[in-house]
C-alpha cells in the first residue's frame, strides 16, 4: 500500500506541474490556453463547458450549445448587445392558451408557424378543415367537428362550419347543427340506427320520430335527395381503412419482434465482455477523476476500495498506472487539437454562404449565357422558316397584284350598271319586251356574281387563318425579338385588313347588284354605294402605305438574320416603324372597322360576316398583346422610349399609380441624377408626375396647383440597391402622394420594403391635364420636349420594364416611338419572374380578352379510367370559364356563373347536356381569395366537383370516356363559343390562375403556344373594388378608427343624375356627420353646421371631385379645385381629444338616416383614419354591402333633357324632350303607337337564338299554373255512346288533371289524372263511378303511351301497351251526354273538384303529345293558356313566351302608378316585342325592346317621352340581361346592364294612383300593339316584391311558366 500511495504521489505531482490546477467563476470556462474566458450564453446560463465553452442548462426556453436557439414553441427575438430572448410563438397569439403551433420561425418581417393538428392559415389562426373554434380568442381553441357520422362520405373532411362547428354537409336525410336528427318531410332514428325514412303521407310531412302524418308544415322541402350513393363502395373504402390500420400494427408488431431479437443479441455480447473491462474501467476512473472535479482525498478513497477488491500485484498495478498516464497525456492533446480544428470549422462553414452565392451568380450567368445561345439558334431557324414564308407571300402577292386593277375598275362597272338603270326605266314606261330580255340577260350573271362572292368569301376565310397563326407567334413574354414578331403580326393584321376591306367592299358590291336588280334599282343606292367604294377604296391605299415601313423592315431584318448580317441600324428602323405602323393603325383600323360595319349591315354573304367578326376580334387580341409584353429595355444615358398613356385619362386626374421594374448596376455605372419617367404635357408647365434619382436617392416628383412636391426615399440609397429589378411603385390619390420599394433577395423568400409619404401644402387635388397634349415617357425625353425644372435631369442609365398604370397592364412595348434605342450595345436585362415573394408560385393574370391553350395534353398524361383536373383561381368576377374542352358537337365546360361553380358537359346524349352545379350562395368563390378546384371524371362512376378539397357536387356518369386533346384555360376564340349554344354565354375569366394540372401534371400556360393575352404575377390590386354603383336602394358601410367630428379629410369621385342622395353618413346618436347632394348641390353638414356649394347643377352625369374636411378652425368643401366653400368653426365647438374606438360609416346612404340614398357611381374614395395612413378604400372588404354593383361604374353622358333645360335657362326659351304628335316620334315609337298600322321599318335585326326552339312534334308543354290547359270544342256525338283516346305523355309531377269532359253540371264527366303518380281513369255511369288505377308509378320523367276506352258501363286503362286494367258497373242503357270544350292538361278554376281529388284537380305538369280520337288526330286547339310546345332539350328556371303569342295579366296587388320601381331579366329570341304594358283610357307605360334597343315610352295624357338604351352587344346576344326601370313622376330612368339613360317629362299634376292591369310579354288584341314578346323572363320584382307567375290573375296563351328551354 505504502508503494501505491508513493507512485500515487509522483503521478499526482508529476500532472499537476503538466497541468496547474484552476477553477473559474461563475459565467467563466477555463480555455486550453488555462485562461478564464466568459461564457457566450446569451445570458441564459450559468455555467458553460471549460475548454469547449459548451453552455450547461440553458433557462429561458433556449437551448443549443450555446443557448443560441428557442424550443418549439418559441421564437428567436433579438435584444441589445447581442442578446436575445424566446418569446411564445404569435400564432395566433403570443400566450400559452392560444399558442397552437409546433415551432415558429423568422421569415421575413413576420413570424411563419407551423400549426398543431386542428389548425391552418399563416399564423394558426383559424381551424382546419374538420375542425371548429376561435383560435384567436382567448383561452379558446378547434375542436373536432361532431356531426354523429352522418356527413357525405364524398367529402375528405368531416366538414362543419369553421366557427360554429355546425355541420354544412348532413348525409342520409338528416339535418340540424350536428346532423342530429332527420330533416323535415322523413322520420327516424338519425344518431344510432341511422335510418331515417321519407315519410308515407299525403301531405308529404310526418312526425320526425314516429312517422305519423302531420296535417300542416311550416317548412316546405321540394328537394327530392335521391340516394345516388353506391353503398357498396362506400363500404369497400371503410374496410379498406380497417385492413391499412391492420396492416400498420402488424409492420410494427415485426420491426419490434425484429429490434428485440437484436437487442438480444447485442445485450448477450455486452454480457460477455464486461467482466474483462470491469477492472480497467475501475482503474480509468481512478485516473481522470483528479483532473474532473479535483478532488484528491476520492482518489485515495477509490485507489484503496480498488486495490483491497482487486486479486492484481503491486507490479501490475504500476504498470497500468504507467500505461494510463501516458495514454491519458496523448488522449488530452489530441482532444485539443480537435477543438482547434472544429472551432476553424465553424469559421469556415460561416463563410461559405458567401461563397455559395457568388458561385450561384456565376452558374446562374452560365445558364443565361446558355440560353441566349440557345435563343440565338432559334432566331437563326425561325429567321430562316420566315425567310421561307416571306418568299411563299411574295409569290403569293404576285399573282394577288393582277387583281387590283379589276377591282379599281369596279366602281367603271357601277357606272355602267347605272345607265342600265336609266334603260330599266325607259322600259318600265313602254319597252316591257326589252326589260324582259335584260331580266332574262341578268339571272345568268347574277349566277355568276354568287360564284364570285363565295371565292372572295373563302379568300377572306383563308386569310383569317394565316392571320391567327401569326398572331400565335407573337409570344407576350419573350424577349426583344418576339417583340417585333408581334409589331410584325400588326403588318400583317394591316394587310388582312385591307384585304378583307376590299373583298368585302367586292362583295357587297356583287351581292347588292344582286338584289338591288331583282327589285327596283334606285339611282340613290347606286350613289351610296359608289361612295362607300370609292371612300373604302382609298382608306385602303391609305393602310397600305402606313405599313410599308415596317413591312420592308422587318423583313430586311429577317433577311440579315438568315445570311449573319445582324445590322442594328436596321433593327433600330425597324422597331421605329412598327412604333409608326402602331400608331398609324389606332387612326385607320377604327376608321376600316367602320366600314366593314356599313357592309355589314347591308347584308353580305353570311360567311362574309363571320370573317369580319372574326378578323375584329384577332385585331383586338394583336392589341392585347402587345400590351403585355413582358420584356425590359436598356437606356444608355441617351434613349427614351414614349409609351402610350392609360385608356382613360380623366380616372388619372383623381388618382395616378404607376408601377415598374427597375434595375441598375452601381458597380458598372456610378449613380448620378437622373429622370427615370415623365407623366405630363410637353412644355412642362401644367401638372404632372415623374420620377428620378437625386443625389444617390430615388424621389418622386409631382405637382398640383403650381406647387412642385418631392418625395425622397431616403431610407434606402440607390447605390445600395442590389444589380437585380427592384420594384417600384408611385401613387397619387389627391394631393396625398406615396413612392414604394421593394428589394427582393434572390438567395431566400425575404424582402425589403421602404415607403415614403407627402402631401401638397394647398387644397388642390385634381391632376390638371390635357388628353390632346398628354405625354407619357420612360428613360428620358427627346429635345423637342421641355420638362419642369426638377426633372431637368441627365436620362436614366439601366434597365426598366413597366408594370401597371392605375391598375391596368401596361408595357414599354406598346410605345408611340423610341428615340436612341440600341440592342447591340443596350441588350434588355432578363428579369427574374419569382424573384418577389409574391409570385414565387408561378400565377398568370387573365384579363377577359385572352386565354390558354393546351395542345395534345396526353403528352403530359393521360384520360384514364379516373381523370382529374385541378386549377386554383382568385377571382371577383361573377362569370368566366375555368376551362373548356370541345371536339367538334362535345364539349366538357367548368365556369363560374353568377360567382358559383357549374360544370356542364354533352358527349352526344340524347336526352342533351348534363349538368352539375350548387346554387348554394355560400358556395361562391369570386371572394379575391385562391380557391383550389377540382373535377375528377369517374368513366364508369362518378363526375365529382371539389372546392378547396371539400366535396361540393357529385352525379351519375353516363360510363363514357372524354373524347379530346385539347383544353382552353380561362377562356376560349369566340369562334369556339359559337360552335354551340350552350356555349353563346361564357365569358373570358377576369382575374388569377396559379396552376393548372392534368392528372396531376403541372403546365406552364406561357409557355404553350396557343396561349394569347395573358401574363405572368397576380398583382394584388386587380382585386381590389375602388368603384361602386348604387342604386338608389343601397349603401355600404366599414368600420374605421376616425373623428369626423373634429378631425376630418375625405375625398371621393361621384357621377349621378339624380338631384339628390346622401354620399357619406356617419352618426353618433343624434350627432350627424354627413356629405350629400341637395337638389344639384354638394352640401357637408357637421352636427346641423352646414357648409354648401356655389354651384347647384352637379347631377350633370359627368365625373366630379370633392374633398371635404374639419379640423379646429374651420369646416372646408371643395368641389372639382373650383367651387371652394368653409365656414368658421366656433371655439366651443372644438374637441379636446379624439375617441381611438372604432365607428361605423356608410357611403351612398345608410339603413337610419333619413336622407334619400344615392343613385350613381362613387370611385376612389379616402378619409383619414387614424391608425394608418390615407389610401383609397377597397369597396370589396366592407362587411356591409347592400345592393351594391362592384364590377365597374356605368360611363353615363349627361341626358339631353337636362342639357336642353340648362340651355332654355341660359337662352331664354324653353325646351325639353317632348314628343306632341306622333310624326315627331321616331319610327319605334310610331310603329307601336297605334294599333292599326303595321311596321314600316323590316326587322332586320336576327337574334343569336331561334325563334322556334327545336320542340317535339305534336307535342305541347303544360306549366306549373293552377288552370294551364288546351280547350277543344269540335269533337263527334258518338262520344256519348263510345269513346277511344290515346295520347303520351311524360311528367315528373305526383298529381295533375290529364284529361277531362263533362257536362254543364258535371254530373256525366270523364277524367284521366296522375294521384301520387299512378294513372287514374274514371267515368260517371249514372250514380256510379267507373274507376281504374294503375299498380305502377309513370311519372319518372320518361314517354309512356296511354289509352283510354269508354264503352258504356266498361272502361279500359292500357299502358305502353303491355298492362291493361278494366273495370265496370251495372247499368248499360244509362244516359251519359257531355257538352264542349274538352279540356287536356288543366281546367278553369273551380271545375273537376265535384268528381276528383283535390290535389289532382290542378293542372298536370309535363308534355303531352300525339292526342287522338278513335286514332285520328283532334281538329286544331280553340283556347290555350300556359301552353307551349314541348320543347326537346335543356331548360331552365324562368318563364317562357312562345312565338305562338301570349301574355301574362298581374293581380292588382301590383301597381304601376306615378312612383314605381321595377327589375326584370330577360333573354330575348326576337329583336323587337313588349316586355310590359299597363294603360288606361288617357294614359299608358310601356316597356319593349326595338331592334335591339330597350325603350320606355311614357303617356302622361298629355304628352309622350320616352327613354332608350343600346347595349354594345345588344339584347340579342343570347344572354341574360337585367333591366331596371325607376319612375319618379315625370322622371323616368332605363338601366340596361349597367348601362343608364333616363328623361324627364313635362310634369302633370292630373297623375292619379288608379290601379291599372299589368300586362307581361304581351297585350291583348285591343292594345296598342301587337307585338308580343318572344324569349324567356325571370326575376320580375316591382318595388322590391317578387312577382310570382305561377298566382297571375291570366295566362294566357303560349306561355310556360316555370321552365325555360335553355338553347
Amino acid at each position: 500500500i505504502t508503494t501505491i500511495i508513493f507512485y500515487k504521489f509522483l503521478l499526482y505531482r508529476k500532472l499537476t506541474f503538466l497541468f496547474p490546477l484552476q477553477v473559474c467563476g461563475r459565467g467563466f470556462f477555463l480555455s486550453e490556453q488555462s485562461e478564464c474566458l466568459p461564457c457566450n450564453c446569451k445570458g441564459h446560463a450559468d455555467y458553460c463547458e471549460d475548454i469547449t465553452g459548451i453552455c450547461i442548462n440553458c433557462k429561458y426556453h433556449s437551448m443549443g450549445d450555446f443557448c443560441e436557439m428557442c424550443e418549439d414553441g418559441y421564437i428567436l427575438t433579438p435584444g441589445l448587445g447581442g442578446r436575445h430572448t424566446c418569446q411564445p410563438c404569435a400564432c395566433p397569439l403570443p400566450i400559452p392558451s392560444n399558442n397552437f403551433a409546433v415551432h415558429c420561425d423568422k421569415g421575413g418581417a413576420t413570424p411563419r408557424c407551423k400549426c398543431q393538428e386542428g389548425y391552418s392559415g399563416n399564423y394558426c389562426e383559424r381551424c382546419a378543415p374538420g375542425y371548429y373554434g376561435s383560435p384567436m380568442t382567448t383561452g379558446s381553441s378547434c375542436k373536432r367537428c361532431d356531426c354523429n357520422g352522418n356527413t357525405d362520405p364524398n367529402l375528405i373532411f368531416n366538414e362543419c362550419h369553421n366557427v360554429t362547428g355546425h355541420c354544412q354537409h348532413c348525409w342520409g336525410n338528416t339535418a340540424g347543427a350536428n346532423c342530429e336528427r332527420c330533416t323535415p318531410g322523413f322520420y327516424g332514428d338519425a344518431i344510432s340506427a341511422k335510418d331515417c325514412r321519407e315519410c308515407d303521407c299525403e301531405s308529404g310531412f310526418c312526425d320526425m320520430h314516429t312517422g305519423g302524418c302531420l296535417a300542416e308544415s311550416s317548412t316546405v322541402n321540394l328537394c327530392n335527395i335521391s340516394k345516388s350513393c353506391d353503398q357498396c363502395i362506400w363500404h369497400l373504402i371503410k374496410d379498406m381503412e380497417h385492413s391499412n390500420k391492420t396492416l400498420d400494427q402488424l409492420k410494427v408488431g415485426v420491426l419490434n419482434i425484429t429490434t428485440g431479437a437484436a437487442a438480444n443479441d447485442r445485450v448477450k455480447y455486452y454480457n460477455y465482455t464486461a467482466h474483462q473491462l470491469q477492472v480497467h474501467a475501475h482503474l480509468y476512473v481512478l485516473l481522470i477523476s483528479p483532473f474532473t472535479i479535483y478532488n484528491i482525498t476520492a482518489v485515495d478513497e477509490k485507489t484503496h476500495k480498488f486495490y483491497k477488491n482487486s486479486t492484481l500485484s503491486h507490479s501490475n498495478v504500476l504498470a497500468v498506472v504507467i500505461k494510463f498516464q501516458l495514454m491519458f497525456l496523448v488522449m488530452f492533446a489530441v482532444l485539443g487539437r480537435i477543438r482547434q480544428l472544429e472551432k476553424k470549422l465553424m469559421i469556415t462553414n460561416s463563410r461559405l454562404p458567401s461563397v455559395r452565392e457568388v458561385l450561384s451568380r456565376f452558374s446562374g450567368r452560365l445558364s443565361e449565357a446558355q440560353g441566349f445561345l440557345a435563343k440565338a439558334d432559334s432566331n437563326v431557324h425561325e429567321a430562316e422558316n420566315k425567310n421561307r414564308a416571306s418568299v411563299l407571300k411574295f409569290q403569293r402577292h404576285e399573282v394577288i397584284s393582277r387583281d387590283p386593277p379589276q377591282l379599281l375598275q369596279r366602281p367603271t362597272s357601277l357606272s355602267h350598271l347605272h345607265y342600265n338603270v336609266t334603260e330599266y326605266h325607259a322600259a318600265i314606261d313602254g319597252a316591257s319586251q326589252k326589260l324582259t330580255e335584260k331580266t332574262e340577260r341578268l339571272s345568268l350573271v347574277d349566277r355568276d356574281l354568287v360564284q364570285k362572292a363565295d371565292r372572295h368569301a373563302e379568300g377572306l376565310e383563308r386569310q383569317a387563318n394565316e392571320l391567327e397563326e401569326d398572331l400565335r407567334k407573337s409570344d407576350a413574354n419573350g424577349f426583344v425579338q418576339r417583340a417585333i414578331t408581334a409589331a410584325n403580326v400588326y403588318n400583317n393584321i394591316v394587310k388582312y385588313v385591307d384585304d378583307a376591306n376590299i373583298t368585302s367592299l367586292t362583295t357587297f358590291n356583287l351581292s347588292e347588284r344582286a338584289e338591288d336588280v331583282c327589285q327596283i334599282i334606285t339611282p340613290q343606292r347606286l350613289e351610296f354605294t359608289s361612295e362607300v367604294a370609292s371612300e373604302t377604296l382609298n382608306r385602303s391605299v391609305e393602310v397600305l402605305q402606313s405599313i410599308t415601313p415596317i413591312s420592308s423592315k422587318v423583313e430586311e431584318w429577317n433577311n440579315n438574320m438568315k445570311n449573319n448580317e445582324y445590322s442594328t441600324a436596321a433593327y433600330e428602323q425597324a422597331v421605329a416603324s412598327a412604333g409608326a405602323a402602331v400608331e398609324n393603325l389606332n387612326l385607320l383600323v377604327p376608321t376600316l372597322l367602320d366600314k366593314l360595319k356599313v357592309v355589314e349591315d347591308k347584308k353580305p354573304v353570311n360567311n362574309v360576316t363571320t370573317n369580319i367578326m372574326r378578323i375584329r376580334e384577332l385585331i383586338a387580341q394583336a392589341r392585347s398583346v402587345a400590351k403585355k409584353v413582358q420584356v425590359s429595355m436598356k437606356f444608355n444615358g441617351q434613349s427614351s422610349v414614349e409609351v402610350h398613356p392609360h385608356s382613360n385619362l380623366e380616372e388619372l386626374k383623381t388618382m395616378t399609380s404607376i408601377s415598374l421594374f427597375m434595375r441598375v448596376d452601381p458597380d458598372k455605372d456610378p449613380i448620378e441624377d437622373r429622370i427615370i419617367l415623365y407623366l405630363g404635357d410637353r412644355n412642362g408647365v401644367k401638372d404632372y408626375m415623374g420620377l428620378a434619382t437625386k443625389n444617390d436617392i430615388l424621389v418622386f416628383v409631382y405637382k398640383l396647383g403650381g406647387e412642385d412636391i418631392e418625395i425622397p426615399l431616403s431610407s434606402k440609397p440607390v447605390s445600395q440597391w442590389p444589380a437585380v429589378f427592384n420594384y417600384v411603385k408611385i401613387e397619387r390619390l389627391g394631393r396625398h402622394g406615396k413612392v414604394f420599394l421593394t428589394v427582393p433577395s434572390q438567395s431566400s423568400t425575404d424582402e425589403q420594403k421602404f415607403i415614403q409619404k407627402g402631401e401638397a401644402p394647398g387644397t388642390e387635388s385634381l391632376f390638371d391635364i390635357d388628353p390632346q397634349d398628354l405625354v407619357f415617357f420612360v428613360g428620358g425625353v427627346p429635345p423637342d420636349v421641355k420638362l419642369p425644372p426638377p426633372l431637368i435631369l441627365a436620362p436614366f442609365v439601366g434597365c426598366i420594364e413597366l408594370s401597371s398604370m392605375n391598375n391596368d397592364v401596361i408595357s414599354l412595348y406598346n410605345f408611340k416611338q423610341t428615340h436612341k434605342i440600341n440592342v447591340t450595345t443596350s441588350p434588355p436585362c432578363p428579369r427574374y419572374k419569382l424573384a418577389f415573394s409574391q409570385s414565387r408560385i408561378a400565377s398568370y393574370l387573365f384579363d377577359g380578352k385572352g386565354y390558354a391553350l393546351i395542345s395534345n395534353i396526353e403528352r403530359r398524361g393521360t384520360f384514364n379510367a379516373v381523370t382529374r383536373f385541378d386549377i386554383s383561381v382568385r377571382t371577383i368576377a361573377s362569370d368566366g370559364v375555368l376551362f373548356l374542352m370541345v371536339n367538334e358537337d362535345k364539349f366538357f365546360l367548368l365556369e363560374l356563373k353568377n360567382g358559383i361553380l357549374r360544370l356542364m358537359y354533352d358527349f352526344g346524349f340524347s336526352n342533351g347536356p348534363k349538368l352539375l352545379e350548387n346554387n348554394l350562395a355560400k358556395l361562391q368563390i369570386n371572394d379575391a381569395k385562391y380557391h383550389e378546384v377540382s373535377v375528377i371524371y369517374h368513366q364508369s362512376k362518378k363526375v365529382i366537383l371539389l372546392v378547396d378539397k371539400s366535396h361540393v357536387k357529385s352525379m351519375e356518369n353516363p360510363k363514357t370516356t372524354l373524347p379530346f386533346a385539347d383544353i382552353y384555360i380561362g377562356g376560349a376564340p369566340s369562334s369556339i363559343l359559337k360552335s354551340r349554344p350552350e356555349l353563346s354565354s361564357v365569358v373570358g375569366l377576369k382575374g388569377c390562375v396559379k396552376g393548372f394540372q392534368f392528372q396531376r401534371k403541372d403546365f406552364n400556360l406561357l409557355e404553350e403556344p396557343g396561349t394569347i393575352g395573358i401574363s405572368s404575377g397576380c398583382p394584388e390590386e386587380s382585386f381590389m373594388s375602388r368603384k361602386a354603383y348604387f342604386s338608389g336602394k343601397s349603401y355600404l358601410g366599414s368600420t374605421a378608427k376616425i373623428s369626423p367630428f373634429d378631425n376630418f379629410e375625405g375625398g371621393l369621385n361621384f357621377r349621378t343624375l339624380q338631384p339628390s342622395g346622401l354620399l357619406f353618413y356617419h352618426n353618433e346618436g343624434s350627432d350627424e356627420f354627413s356629405i350629400s347632394l341637395e337638389n344639384g348641390a354638394v352640401v357637408l353638414n357637421n352636427r346641423g353646421v352646414k357648409v354648401k356649394s356655389h354651384k347647384k347643377q352637379y347631377n350633370d352625369g359627368s365625373s366630379h371631385f370633392l374633398l371635404a374636411s374639419v379640423n379646429n378652425q374651420k369646416y372646408s368643401l371643395l368641389v372639382d379645385d373650383e367651387d371652394k366653400q368653409f365656414k368658421k368653426r366656433p371655439t366651443s365647438a372644438a374637441g379636446s381629444s379624439y375617441d381611438s374606438e372604432e365607428k361605423t360609416f356608410y357611403y351612398g346612404g345608410s339603413p337610419s338616416s333619413t336622407s334619400k340614398n344615392f343613385t350613381g357611381c362613387i370611385s376612389y374614395a379616402y378619409i383619414n383614419r387614424l391608425d394608418r395612413d390615407i389610401e383609397p378604400e377597397d369597396f370589396k372588404r366592407y362587411p356591409e354591402k347592400v345592393q351594391i354593383s362592384l364590377e365597374g361604374c356605368p360611363v353615363q353622358r349627361p341626358p339631353a333633357a337636362l342639357l336642353l333645360r340648362h340651355r332654355a335657362n341660359t337662352s331664354g326659351t324653353k325646351q325639353s324632350q317632348k314628343v306632341k304628335d306622333k310624326s315627331s316620334l321616331p319610327p319605334v315609337l310610331t310603329e307601336l303607337g297605334s294599333d292599326d298600322q303595321e311596321s314600316a321599318e323590316p326587322n332586320i335585326k336576327s337574334c343569336f337564338l331561334s325563334s322556334s326552339p327545336k320542340s317535339i312534334h305534336h307535342a305541347f308543354r303544360f306549366s306549373s299554373i293552377a288552370n294551364s290547359r288546351q280547350h277543344y270544342t269540335d269533337f263527334p256525338d258518338s262520344l256519348s255512346q263510345r269513346s277511344h283516346f290515346s295520347l303520351s305523355m311524360k311528367t315528373h309531377s305526383s298529381f295533375g288533371l290529364i284529361f277531362y269532359v263533362s257536362d254543364a253540371q258535371e254530373d256525366n264527366f270523364m277524367a284521366l289524372f296522375l294521384a301520387h303518380g299512378k294513372l287514374v281513369y274514371t267515368f260517371s255511369v249514372g250514380d256510379q263511378k267507373v274507376k281504374i288505377k294503375s299498380e305502377d308509378k309513370y311519372n319518372d320523367g320518361a314517354w309512356h303511351s296511354v289509352i283510354f276506352i269508354r264503352d258504356g258501363n266498361v272502361g279500359r286503362l292500357i299502358v305502353d301497351g303491355l298492362t291493361m286494367l278494366e273495370d265496370s258497373v251495372q247499368g248499360n242503357n244509362v244516359s251519359w251526354h257531355i257538352s264542349s270544350p274538352l279540356y287536356v292538361g288543366g281546367v278553369p278554376a273551380g271545375r273537376a273538384q265535384k268528381n276528383i281529388q283535390r290535389n289532382s284537380a290542378y293542372s298536370f305538369t309535363g308534355c303531352i303529345k300525339n292526342l287522338q280520337l278513335d286514332r285520328k288526330q283532334l281538329s286544331s286547339v280553340a283556347d290555350t293558356f300556359g301552353v307551349t310546345p314541348c320543347f326537346d332539350g335543356v331548360s331552365e328556371g324562368g318563364t317562357y313566351f312562345s312565338e305562338e303569342g301570349g301574355y301574362i295579366v298581374l293581380d292588382d296587388s301590383f301597381n304601376l302608378g306615378p312612383r314605381f320601381e321595377l327589375v326584370m331579366e330577360v333573354r330575348p329570341r326576337v329583336a323587337s316585342g313588349v316586355l310590359l304594358h299597363v294603360h288606361s283610357a288617357d294614359d299608358y307605360f310601356t316597356v319593349y325592346i326595338h331592334q335591339g334597343a330597350v325603350v320606355v315610352l311614357v303617356n302622361d295624357g298629355t304628352r309622350e317621352f320616352f327613354t332608350k338604351v343600346s347595349p354594345k352587344q345588344g339584347v340579342c346576344s343570347g344572354s341574360w340581361h337585367k333591366i331596371t326601370v325607376i319612375r319618379d313622376a315625370n322622371v323616368v330612368q332605363l338601366d340596361v346592364d349597367s348601362e343608364i339613360n333616363h328623361v324627364v317629362g313635362p310634369l302633370s299634376p292630373s297623375s292619379t294612383d288608379s290601379r291599372k292591369p299589368v300586362f307581361i310579354g304581351g297585350t291583348p288584341e285591343s292594345a296598342a300593339t301587337r307585338k308580343a314578346f318572344v324569349g324567356c323572363m325571370r326575376n320580375l320584382t316591382i318595388n322590391n316584391s317578387q312577382v310570382n307567375f305561377s298566382k297571375a290573375v291570366l295566362v294566357s296563351g303560349a306561355v310556360s311558366v316555370g321552365t325555360c328551354p335553355a338553347t
